[in-house]
């Protein structure tokens, strides 16, 4: 680069315009200052300008004029108006502001402040004049008042919309119930359910109006909305069912003598299902169990209560409705299947090499993945004598809609084409946390949130702002939901 010259000029141009804006953007950002996010839209404006004349300057390049070009092609305009307002007071106390509010004769357009200082505000006028006569008849009445004039905004934006740019940055952001540890999210992303470690938990609808506030027992451990979002169940020990949006509770509890460790609802077949470990977990303390809801909350008939071995089960369902159950014993991981109102009894599917610890099955129901201590694991359910083992021993699991399989490692995630050929790997620094929709997210340590693209492995970042405690995908794979901080649920929108 030049160290004199045209270009220099215009990179100098350039680079002040962007620190003029980033202070002007952390002004509204510390105050929400409207005149400050007018200061912004111009510094945008201004500042594809002065890239564009750079560019001038140039060898051309492609990609930056497309830039350029969808930059400049979202339009914000911010437009300003002067308000006059007639102000009446101060007061000493909130009753000598009404007593003079009556004396004015309570005009539409007139304001009483509640806290100190108390005034009566009047207006906005159109113009200084008509704030002025205000002012002399209330002079003629004995009344002391005083005009302030003050800039109001406008903004308004055309061109197209933002979508492939904004997508990281949350579409919904919710005060949750304080110590919000986990989240829940409607089939198609509009309902929101929280919960504390303390059993308290928060329903918001697709207005984002808080509709219930349900308290349940301390160790909430489970949540989950039925299919249709009419009912939800909660819990750790018990497990209840509630109905949307008044969160009253339906239908029989789940009693565990442990916590649950899934609560899932299977659709079409249409029930809640949820896993428990044995009181200790260990062989001696007593078994596990599976058991089974209808939406409403009623108890279901064979095969349901399943008992498992003490350390319990993992469950994973299909968009068909057959629930898979994945149990460990004699150094093997024997996953079974049964469809809910059509079977009394599981039937065998597969023995995986040892101690299960995770299992999850594509939506079709032709694949299905779990995790041993000895490794993890493909099984084709139209072959289920081929165990086919992929890597060590994984973190977590997933398939996307579109039956790729998804391995989560501490420091990369691995993608399997549905014919369980490797595609690729891409790597970070702590993945604690996996979830599937149109793309792969996963928290990666415990403030930073990223999508990864499924055709290349590539990472995107999302603006969670904060500590990331859960995270979830809708099942229609279009909305991610995270609790950040422990009080804020926060959602984006996947591309």
């Amino acid at each position: 680069m030049d160290r004199a010259g045209p270009i220099r000029d215009k990179l100098v141009t350039l680079a002040d315009g962007l620190t003029d804006l980033g202070r002007d953007a952390q002004s509204y950002a510390d105050a929400v200052d409207p005149a400050a996010f007018a200061r912004v839209i111009s510094h945008v404006t201004a500042g594809w300008q002065r890239l564009r004349d750079l560019s001038t300057a140039l060898p051309r390049d492609d990609v930056l004029e497309s830039a350029i070009a969808r930059g400049t092609s979202f339009v914000v305009t911010a437009s300003a108006a002067t308000k006059h307002t007639v102000t009446v007071g101060p007061y000493t106390t909130v009753a000598d502001a009404e007593q003079a509010l009556k004396a004015i004769g309570s005009p539409q357009n007139a304001a009483l402040t509640r806290t100190a200082p108390f005034v009566v505000r009047l207006g906005p006028y159109p113009d200084a004049d008509a704030a002025a006569q205000v002012v002399a008849k209330l002079a003629s009445q004995g009344i002391v008042s005083l005009v302030s004039q003050d800039q109001s905004y406008t903004f308004a934006r055309s061109g197209p919309v933002p979508d492939a740019e904004l997508w990281r940055e949350p579409s919904r952001v919710l005060e949750s119930a304080p110590a919000a540890r986990r989240i829940a999210l409607s089939d198609d992303g509009t309902w929101i359910l929280t919960g504390s470690d303390g059993g308290q938990a928060a329903l918001f609808d697709p207005a984002d109006t808080l509709r219930a506030l349900p308290q349940s027992f301390a160790g909430m451990s489970a949540l989950a909305f039925s299919d249709d979002a009419r009912f939800f169940a909660l819990g750790g020990q018990t497990l209840t069912f509630l109905t949307a949006p008044a969160g009253q509770v339906v239908g029989t509890p789940m009693r565990f003598n442990n916590v649950a460790t899934q609560l899932l609802f299977v659709p079409t077949t249409r029930l809640f299902v949820a896993t428990s470990k044995g009181p200790t977990g260990e062989p001696s303390g007593g078994a596990g169990v599976i058991g089974g809801r209808a939406p409403d909350g009623v108890p279901l008939g064979d095969p349901f209560p399943i008992v498992t071995p003490a350390a319990g089960a993992q469950v994973a369902v299909t968009d068909a409705g057959d629930v898979l159950v994945g149990t460990t014993s004699g150094g093997g991981y024997d996953v079974e299947i049964f469809r809910p109102g059509r079977d009394g009894a599981l039937r065998a599917l597969a023995r995986i090499p040892g101690a299960g610890r995770a299992l999850t099955v594509d939506r079709a129901g032709k694949t299905v993945a779990a995790i041993t201590d000895q490794g993890t694991y493909r099984v084709s359910l139209a072959d289920a004598k081929t165990v086919t083992r992929l890597a060590s021993p994984v973190r977590e699991i997933a398939f996307g809609t579109d039956a790729t399989l998804y391995l989560l490692d501490q420091t990369s995630l691995t993608s399997f084409a549905p014919d369980g050929s490797r595609r690729w790997t891409t790597t970070f620094t702590d993945g604690r946390r996996l979830a599937v929709g149109r793309r792969a997210v996963v928290v990666d340590g415990v403030d930073r949130l990223i999508a990864i693209a499924p055709s290349d492995g590539a990472i995107e970042e999302f603006g969670a702002g904060g500590t990331v405690q859960d995270v979830v995908v809708s099942r229609d794979g279009k909305t991610v939901g995270v609790v950040v901080d422990a009080r804020r649920a926060v959602l984006f929108t996947l591309p």
